[in-house]
Order: structure tokens, then sequence, then C-alpha cells
């Protein structure tokens, strides 16, 4: 097996941040490489560099030695963004596919779509999908696109188990029948263990090789400490959807679901991807603040707010301080970013986003928070400081509904809701 790229001494640095400090690997043709490491650590930023993407679109000094070079590189490889929103560009699935592959006949766009559970969406537009749905629309695009070498950002955060097997195995049979090479950065070592070829692990810019999970011990704490919460009170939300259908859709996404959620409780709602959770909590939103036909929601006082899965359309303020005052400080601590305070919000990464944005909702005293995916693409350390703030807020007598596909997250709800498509 011929090695496919050798990278030596690498070093990247963004806005006089050192991120990167003398990285050095070798990785062979057709193999499945897993990058892991710390939210923070720099995982995306060595994917942008060997995409290209730093410095020719986000700026930044790379120095170091690649065979072949960056520049070369760039030209056959791929990458795909952690933020599955950043991957749409056109307004239809159909349009996505035929614009960046070779695909163009219908009954291969159905035949790939069928793949990933979504054949019956072709025309189907892109506004209206979870981001587990394009998720799975961005690795057929990147699989599809001709490029040799495929960089995956955080491909499964999204998805739910079986979506996740599914991309795995179709990665695997694409590395062993069609040469592809894959570097993949996941959280999820369990998940892609027996599948890859090499697992790397990155903290503080420096790159190492692993045989072990890394995050072993935090994930046995994680499931010797989580249990649901303990501090429910008399104070409710009743929340029913009877119906609801998109306006392009012939079907409705969600039919009969009703739960309540009382301050100093945790409700999770699960389901596939595409299912209708995100939906759910933008429908529960809606009904808070104005009410409407397909969603009753019934309570004496009602603060509630939600905190979406990109945490870019929920922040507001140039820096985390900004963001949640003095009196939110506290909140940054809970989630391990006080130390990131004073650091523009755009410089952060989709992790410490994340965190921030849960913090800021929690800053502002709402008693009912619906938060969509709020461990979407940490690492468990960094996921269990977000499950241990969820649960101290909780405990102060705020209500959470959260969409999650997470079991770890499930540890400490009160009750769960699950749904599927009609």
């Amino acid at each position: 097996m011929r090695n496919l790229i050798e990278v030596k001494d690498l070093n990247v640095w963004l806005s006089n941040y050192h991120v990167l400090k003398d990285v050095s690997f070798n990785i062979d043709e057709r193999g499945i490489v897993l990058l892991v490491g710390p939210s923070g650590s720099g995982k995306s930023t060595l994917l942008k560099t060997l995409s290209g993407v730093i410095p020719s679109v986000v700026k930044g000094v790379v120095k170091g030695f690649s065979s072949p070079p960056l520049e070369t590189l760039k030209n056959n490889a791929m990458y795909v963004h952690q933020e599955p929103w950043f991957f749409i560009s056109t307004p239809y699935i159909w349009s996505e596919i035929v614009g960046y592959t070779s695909i163009k006949s219908l009954s291969n766009l159905r035949e790939v779509l069928e793949e990933f559970r979504l054949g019956h969406h072709v025309n189907r537009t892109t506004y209206t999908l979870s981001a587990g749905e394009i998720q799975r629309l961005a690795f057929i695009i990147a699989v599809n696109s001709g490029k040799e070498i495929l960089l995956l950002d955080e491909p499964t955060s999204y998805l739910d188990k079986h979506n996740s097997e599914t991309l795995i195995r179709y990665a695997v049979k694409l590395s062993k029948d069609y040469g592809k090479t894959f570097i993949v950065v996941d959280h999820d070592l369990a998940l892609w263990s027996n599948y890859v070829s090499e697992i790397l692990y990155l903290g503080d810019g420096k790159l190492t090789k692993t045989s072990k999970n890394p995050f072993e011990e935090i994930i046995n704490n994680m499931l010797s400490k989580l249990s649901p919460v303990n501090s429910r009170s008399s104070e409710c939300l009743k929340i029913r959807v009877d119906s609801f259908k998109f306006p392009d859709s012939k079907e409705p996404l969600l039919t009969d679901i009703s739960f309540d959620v009382c301050r100093g409780e945790v409700v999770v709602v699960k389901g596939s991807s595409g299912s209708g959770k995100t939906t759910l909590l933008k429908l529960v939103a809606s009904g808070c603040l104005r009410g409407n036909e397909v969603v009753n929601v019934s309570g004496d006082r009602c603060r509630a707010v939600l905190v979406p899965d990109n945490p870019l359309l929920y922040l507001s303020s140039p820096t985390p301080l900004e963001e949640v005052g003095l009196e939110g400080l506290k909140y940054l601590k809970y989630l391990g970013i006080a130390s990131k305070a004073e650091t523009p919000i755009m410089k952060l990464s989709s992790g410490e986003r994340r965190r921030l944005a849960i913090a800021s909702a929690l800053s502002r005293g709402y008693e009912y928070v619906l938060v969509d995916e709020p461990t979407a693409g940490l690492d468990p350390l960094n996921k269990l400081h977000v499950i241990e703030a969820i649960i101290k807020a909780a405990e102060m007598g705020a209500g959470f509904v959260i969409a999650s596909h997470d079991p770890f997250v499930e540890m400490i709800a009160n009750k769960v809701v699950s749904i599927e498509r009609s």
C-alpha cells in the first residue's frame, strides 16, 4: 500500500495563536484514519490545512513539509465541515447533488439517496432538512465528488446510531473497493474502532498515535455519576402537537404528540435523524411565545428560549463575556469555557460555541430551555461539563426539553419522548 500523504513538522498559526505544533504523520492510501482529541485542540484546523481552506479561505500562517505539497494535495481532497449548515448552497436536495457531483440521472440520484434513507426527498427544499439529514447529504456529495481524499469533520455528530453505522459501512466499502482515503474527526471512538487503520490523538496542538480510548476514564466516570435530576416543581407546561407538516410536504411530520415539562426536570426528545425533533422544539418555542393552531402550550407563565443546533443563530455578542455579562460568568465556569471569556466568538471552536449558547440562555434566567443537540461535536469531558451544567440549572428551577440521540444526555432525563416520522 503506497504512502498517500506524508507530513513533517507542520505548524499553523491563526491570528498569532500557535494551533498546530510540529505535527508529523503518514497516511496510506485506502485507509480510514480516526483523529481524536479534546474540543478546540486543533483537529478541524488540521483538516482545513490539508484541504487548503487554511490559508486560502481562512487566513493563517502554515509552515512545514508535505508530500505531496499542500498546494497539490488540496486539489485531490475534499473537506466536509463539522457544521452541516455551512455545506448547503442550493435550494433543493437534487440541485445540491447534481451541482456538485457526477450524478446526473434521476435513477442514480434516487439510488444513492435511498442508501441513506433520503430516497423520497429528491425534491425536498434544503431549508427544511434537519442537521442530521444535511450531514447525510454532505457525505453523499463528498464521496461522489471524485476526490481521492475525504476529510470528514464530525460526520456523525447529528446522526442516530443506525444512520451513523450506515455512513461508516459506506466509507469502509469505498475505501476497500474504490481506493478512497478518509481522515475522520469523531469523538465516538467505539463507533469507528473496528474499521479504522490508525487512531491519532491531537492534544495541545501536538499529534501522537494511540491504540486506546483517551477518554475511557471520563466515560466511566460519566456512567457512574449521571442520573435523573430530582428537583421537579409543580409549575409545568403542557405541550400537545396534533399535526404539523411543511408546506411542500404531502404527509405530516409530527402527529399526536403530548407531554408536559415541569420546572426542575429534564425531558429528552429522541428519534432518528429527520424524525422531527428540531421541528418539535421550534413549535414549542413559538407556542410559548404566541400560540398557534397545531401546538397548544399551557402554563401560568412561560419564559422559554430555544438554543438551536447551530449556536451562531443564537449568539449575538462579540465575546462570551459580553454575551453572558458579569452575572453569567459562573455559567462559563460550569461549562469549562471561563478561560475564553474575552476570546472573539468567531474564533471559538464549534464545541465552545455550543457551550456558550447554553450558558447564555441560563444566564438570562429563562424558566424553560429548549436545547437542540447540546452535546453534538463535544469530547466526553466537555460533554460532561454541558450535562452537569444542565443538571445544575435544573436544580435551580429551570425546565429543559432536549432533542438528542446522546445516551449520556438520556441518563439525566426524568422522562423520554420518542418520535418517529409518520
